[in-house]
């Protein structure tokens, strides 16, 4: 899945650097943040909603690519290199971030160049995030992947039987999003619910029982990469 839900520190070096840089913008719940072939460029540092990276496929319908949620960047492919977004990116809610266009990035980038070494940083993250999704792409087991995915969605310092969770677009587009079915996706979160980690407060919304319990099993997503590779290595 996409890097939805990463922490505030994991940019926080960027963000400072690139502070100085970076006007407040919100998007409304459905607002295109991009199309597909708009070669502007828009660095986009999320605050607060979720936005969704898609492409429009030949018949219609949309393929869900990647989610995006509170302290993720996205948006500099253009951002770097000038060349056409290869999807579009529509806010799921109303999202407030820090946003740069790619005509001040360049003439910011001739008087700091530290600024450089801040959007490396994001494409090594981005690219550690895709090495992942590599590794669990084979595995059998789609529980961990799903409980993963809600985790990401876990608010910060969450504890206790009150945290509620929502997914932020359809079950089926999380799946997809995630490599898995809708089915599989569906049975998964069932077996969470019926393990009491989860309780299910409509279609897409869940109060969490069990908060260590759903941390565990997305633990085990990593767990099994690491087995796979330790195998791969013995082999």
């Amino acid at each position: 899945m996409a890097p939805m839900g990463a922490t505030a520190e994991r940019l926080k070096d960027e963000a400072v650097i690139l502070a100085p840089h970076l006007r407040w913008r919100t998007f409304r719940a459905g607002e295109l943040l991009w199309r597909e072939g708009d070669d502007a460029g828009l660095y986009v540092l999320i605050h607060s909603g979720h936005v969704k990276v898609y492409r429009t496929l030949p018949g219609g319908s949309a393929a869900t690519l990647y989610l995006f949620g509170p302290g993720d960047a996205c948006g500099f492919m253009p951002f770097l290199d000038g060349r056409p977004y290869p999807a579009s990116a529509r806010a799921l809610t109303d999202v407030v971030a820090r946003v740069m266009p790619r005509s001040e990035f360049v003439a910011a980038l001739t008087r700091d160049p530290s600024m450089a070494i801040a959007i490396l940083g994001v494409l090594s993250g981005r690219l550690r995030d895709a090495f992942v999704r590599i590794e669990r792409a084979p595995m059998p087991s789609v529980l961990p992947r799903v409980a993963d995915a809600l985790v990401s969605l876990l608010p910060r310092n969450a504890a206790g039987s009150l945290t509620v969770i929502e997914l932020p677009v359809r079950s089926g587009e999380l799946a997809s999003a995630l490599g898995v079915t809708p089915e599989s996706f569906s049975r998964a979160v069932t077996k969470l619910v019926e393990a009491r980690v989860l309780h299910r407060l409509a279609p897409r919304r869940f109060q969490v029982l069990d908060d260590a319990g759903l941390r565990r099993a997305a633990r085990r997503a990593g767990d099994r990469s690491a087995a796979d590779r330790s195998a791969r290595r013995a082999s």
